[in-house]
């Protein structure tokens, strides 16, 4: 599909407020909130159907802090705790006044998804780049129909196989439409009064930039939603569109060497297990974010890392998975259970995995010596994930291994915005665009917070709808 903006003086086969182009959990929420502020909304998603977004084939993993169930749950959280979380695992990298405004519209945005009718898990996790508790887990799809159905209910219109094509440009440079390309071939032109939200997700199906970026990536396989080729950014960078992040754009280290989908993932180094390359050598501190590891598998051989676990770490996530019908990578369920090779002994698994017995053994026997003697003198692991937990030894046999390749599920960089959604140039902000969700850029910085990306997709799209509808 061929994206080109053009300046358009014409006449319009349909106006609305605001157009939104992307139906995933940013472009949703953006619809619901410029409704509710009686703007005419409509909605082009590029797709047959709601469930082909990255939020609705996601893990359902959403980071929030100082919630309900957080406080039922006997932990504390904080603002101010949650940003430095933020900041610290990206690295300070990330734009301070963006993961701000995030702070201070997300926990209105969990209740808001709650009075919305979102069920959460009665309990959190921990999960990558946390300090305490704060993965709030709920069904995404659900999730999605929910947005969806409020959104529609609300008046907004919902168009699929609706791709856009590119913006139209009015008087000063100013966003005043889009092009919508018709399923014979024709162009439809829609006006937007008020502006034009861009929700259209990342680039992970978009080989040509990936390579671009890293040349290693061109052989990483993509998980993402159908749609997450580049669209939106591509648009945004034609009317000079500022971008962040990309020098940080990485794979994640979770995904099962024969699988293909997010249903395929599992975490379990984050649960106390360690990884191993086919030498039978550790290469990371396990409990970083899995976008670095991700990244740092790619130079392992065949760019494969194994996780390796004991049985009271397999009891722990087995029971977890069952606590929850939620699929969020950490727990183990039958589809996981299916990709684990097992064996009585370490030496036993080497040898189903291919590895060489005695080398698996000092690894892991090197590893037990460090948590006792409580340091890791390879790689500094102290903690289980993030600032939380302490390791564990592998000690308790059967031991279990989960053949593990990185994979593009997102991108997390795109264009520059402003605490109000609107998308930035050099010089300033273009007139009537605003961006939200993964095309958006900034936000994350070099590193990612489990959870932080579902999140920040509903928290923006809201504040680019409002802020789209209340546009003079």
């Amino acid at each position: 599909m061929q994206i080109k903006n053009e300046h358009y003086t014409g006449s319009w086969d349909m106006e609305k407020d605001v157009v939104i182009v992307g139906g995933g959990g940013a472009g949703l929420a953006a619809a619901v909130e410029a409704t509710d502020a009686g703007a005419e909304t409509i909605i082009l998603e590029k797709q047959t159907r709601i469930w082909d977004s990255s939020t609705a084939i996601s893990a359902g993993s959403f980071a929030f802090a100082g919630t309900d169930i957080q406080e039922k749950q006997g932990g504390r959280d904080s603002n101010d705790l949650f940003y430095k979380d933020l900041m610290s695992v990206g690295k300070q990298k990330n734009d301070p006044k963006l993961v701000q405004t995030y702070i201070e519209h997300q926990l209105n945005t969990y209740y808001w998804l709650k009075k919305l009718g979102v069920k959460w898990a009665d309990f959190v996790s921990v999960v990558a780049g946390m300090s305490v508790p704060r993965a709030h887990l709920t069904d995404p799809l659900e999730l999605v129909r929910i947005l969806y159905r409020t959104a529609r209910k609300q008046g907004a219109l919902v168009f699929f196989q609706a791709p856009v094509i590119g913006l139209l440009i009015g008087e000063r440079e100013s966003v005043i439409g889009v092009n919508l390309q018709e399923r014979t071939g024709a162009t439809t032109r829609i006006r937007a009064r008020k502006g034009v939200v861009l929700a259209s997700g990342g680039f992970a199906r978009d080989p040509r930039r990936l390579a671009n970026i890293n040349p290693k990536f061109a052989g990483v396989v993509a998980t993402s939603g159908i749609g997450h080729t580049g669209d939106g950014l591509e648009m945004a960078e034609a009317l000079g569109a500022s971008v962040k992040d990309m020098e940080y754009v990485k794979p994640s280290f979770e995904l099962h060497v024969n699988g293909n989908t997010s249903e395929d993932i599992a975490l379990l180094f984050l649960s106390g297990g360690i990884i191993v390359n086919k030498k039978s050598q550790r290469y990371v501190n396990e409990s970083i974010s899995y976008k670095d590891t991700g990244l740092l598998t790619l130079d392992q051989p065949d760019a494969i890392g194994y996780q390796i676990i004991d049985q009271k770490i397999f009891e722990r996530q087995v029971r977890l998975a069952k606590k929850s019908s939620i699929d969020f990578g950490l727990g183990l369920d039958d589809v996981k259970i299916r990709f684990l090779v097992k064996g009585d002994t370490i030496e036993e698994l080497a040898h189903k995995i291919g590895l060489l017995p005695e080398a698996l053994r000092k690894t892991v026997d090197r590893y037990n010596g460090y948590v006792d003697g409580g340091k890791d003198l390879e790689f500094g692991r102290a903690t289980l994930a993030g600032n939380y937990g302490r390791p564990v030894k592998l000690d308790t046999p059967p031991f279990y291994s989960f053949e593990t390749r990185a994979h593009f599920l997102s991108t997390y960089a795109g264009i520059a915005v402003d605490k109000d959604m609107h998308v930035l140039t050099r010089s300033g902000d273009i007139p009537g665009l605003y961006a939200a969700g993964e095309v958006v850029g900034g936000f994350h910085g070099d590193g990612y917070h489990s959870g932080a990306a579902l999140s920040q997709a509903v928290v923006f799209g809201r504040l680019a709808g409002r802020n789209a509808a209340n546009r003079q």
